[in-house]
């Protein structure tokens, strides 16, 4: 077997990929060992996922649902002390107290003090749609979405090894593991729903968040285009090479729902207290992730 990445011989590797990071919850969609070389599945982690995964504006998200990571710890939530620059963190501990620190060592005499002055000056945590980092972002949904055609490829009598090779998929390849011949990469960044979005649950029936997933589809140019959702933000990645201008066409074209929701059938719903639902199944889907918290990942 050969590594889709590197093309490396990966048959004796170890790592189990997955598609989107188990850092934000994912446990299905995986690509089986050797797929991804163990090499490379490191470098991943490192210099492509941890940039985005650390980044204020996700890292919030996943501290304020309360996401492990694969080591099954909470992240905290990163804050600042009103009028300073200094930052806060906020992490609720085992024995369900909330415990407090900064992010420089060099802060907390700052932070002792406005305890001490029962706050005097007030701790302020926002969650807000933050520009991310343009070239880490697209890096970051260039794996997933090199990876998701990959898992395609799995179920095909060849298997993903033509991957390593296909000229189609030059570029995107060595985005990915160098990142050395683009200086950028366009991406869409869209909010399609709130991030307390309801959704529900197949099995149990109850209503749960509507957390992440991802897909593949087509537009008219016969380009391959990769959205990833997450809490109600919608990304979309042309697989092919640095453009985003045939997926606007698909927006004009399609009266700009998204992809990722009202194509697959579905449908938001505002209620009079301003509660949002989505409503539909996302069956038609493959490898649908549902918890009791945190709902579904296609």
């Amino acid at each position: 077997m050969l590594c889709i990445f590197c093309a490396c011989d990966s048959t004796y590797s170890r790592s189990v990929e997955h598609i989107m990071p188990e850092s934000i919850g994912s446990k299905k969609r995986l690509l089986p060992r050797g797929v991804v070389c163990d090499k490379c599945n490191n470098y991943f982690s490192r210099k492509v996922e941890q940039p985005i995964l650390n980044h204020p504006w996700m890292r919030n998200i996943r501290a304020w649902e309360q996401i492990p990571n694969k080591k099954g710890r909470y992240q905290s939530l990163v804050g600042h002390i009103a009028g300073t620059n200094v930052s806060v963190n906020m992490r609720r501990a085992p024995n369900g107290n909330i415990q407090l620190d900064t992010e420089c060592g060099g802060d907390r005499a700052t932070l002792k003090k406005i305890i001490a002055e029962n706050f005097s000056q007030p701790l302020i945590y926002t969650i807000e749609d933050d520009e991310l980092p343009k070239r880490e972002m697209s890096r970051f949904l260039c794996k997933m979405a090199f990876e998701a055609i990959a898992e395609v490829f799995f179920r095909a009598p060849q298997g993903t090894s033509p991957l390593s090779s296909e000229p189609y998929f030059n570029n995107i390849r060595k985005y990915v593991r160098y990142g050395d011949n683009f200086k950028e990469w366009p991406f869409s960044q869209r909010r399609i729903f709130p991030h307390d979005t309801l959704i529900r649950h197949p099995l149990t029936k109850e209503w749960v968040y509507a957390g992440f997933g991802c897909g593949l589809f087509m537009n008219k140019r016969h380009e391959t285009l990769f959205g990833f959702i997450f809490y109600g933000v919608e990304f979309v990645i042309n697989i092919g090479g640095p453009s985003i201008i045939g997926y606007h066409e698909w927006l004009d074209d399609h009266a700009g729902i998204s992809p990722m929701v009202e194509r697959l059938g579905c449908y938001l719903e505002r209620t009079e207290d301003n509660r949002y639902y989505l409503h539909g199944s996302f069956d038609i889907s493959k490898g649908l992730e549902f918890d009791k918290k945190h709902g579904y990942s296609t």
